[in-house]
């Protein structure tokens, strides 16, 4: 149902929904209009991606991208829960790049989980890791919050996000613990009905710009839904509007335009069980083919 896929996208609760679900994560405030605006778009590259699992449960992903005019880059990553609650990743790009998360899940307390990652420099830097950060994640009826501090750059992130029936509101700091200094916070307000969800953000970079910004994600019916965006920085005002369409069971299209005067167009199409393939377009309403892109996305899960 409409309410059903709202929800699912917002992670967010209608008065239909039982209280006892968590609130949303920060990050997720507002995320059905910003992923309807965002993806299926992607240009100026060609993507592969594919997933496949091993007999002994391990998860591979592999993706693979090549820039017009530029080099072509990949990664592959590993997963795997090796009992309940512990989930760890092991990832590698063609940069050198090693990245290893583990999770503990349930371990300490119900609805906290534990993070842990390190990562190592590219091929062509110095040194042992470039991060290593330790963070938590907790889910509780009546508040969400994430947390996370790197240990080699100072960094610390923070966020909670609280929810009263159909309205949830959260902020987010970003703090140098090196300087002692706030680099930057966000703040956010959220309404969420089951057809659709406004959501307000505001946003400081630590030096005084202020970015506000309102979206609205509306689900129209069954086979269609939009999403919409105004946002005002600098004194300068910037509007995008997105529609999705079911063409049928297998097909989505999707056209965006911005006040940039740019028009994005894509085509979805699931050719089989395991493959899904996107095409999708930018278009200079201006007829300034510089920045005219395409770009194709392969995915395969068999």
């Amino acid at each position: 149902s409409a309410a059903a896929s709202l929800a699912g996208k917002t992670g967010s609760r209608p008065p239909s929904f039982s209280s006892t679900m968590p609130p949303a994560k920060f990050a997720d405030l507002g995320k059905a209009a910003a992923d309807l605006l965002s993806k299926d778009f992607g240009v100026g590259k060609n993507t592969v991606e594919l997933k496949t699992k091993a007999p002994d449960s391990v998860t591979f992903t592999t993706n693979g991208s090549h820039k017009f005019g530029g080099a072509a880059d990949a990664s592959v990553q590993a997963e795997c829960k090796p009992y309940g609650g512990l989930l760890v990743k092991g990832k590698i790009d063609t940069a050198g790049v090693t990245t290893t998360t583990v999770e503990a899940d349930g371990h300490l307390a119900k609805g906290l989980k534990l993070i842990c990652t390190a990562g190592t420099p590219p091929l062509d830097k110095s040194g042992l890791l470039a991060s290593a950060s330790g963070g938590f994640e907790y889910a509780g009826p009546m508040v969400t919050a994430l947390g996370s501090y790197d240990y080699l750059k100072g960094a610390a992130t923070c966020s909670a996000v609280t929810a009263y029936a159909c309205s949830s509101g959260g902020v987010g700091l970003n703090y140098d613990v090196a300087k002692g200094a706030l680099k930057g916070y966000t703040a956010k307000l959220a309404y969420t009905m089951p057809t659709y969800s406004v959501t307000g953000t505001c946003n400081a970079d630590g030096k005084g710009k202020l970015d506000y910004a309102c979206s609205l994600f509306h689900v129209v019916g069954p086979d269609m839904s939009v999403a919409a965006e105004v946002g005002i920085a600098d004194s300068k005002t910037r509007l995008a509007a997105v529609a999705s369409w079911a063409i049928d069971k297998e097909a989505t299209a999707k056209a965006k335009l911005d006040s940039c005067s740019m028009l994005g167009l894509s085509y979805k199409r699931k050719l089989s069980k395991s493959t899904t393939l996107t095409v999708a377009g930018c278009f200079d309403l201006n007829l300034d083919a510089s920045k005219t892109k395409t770009g194709i996305a392969l995915a395969l899960a068999p």
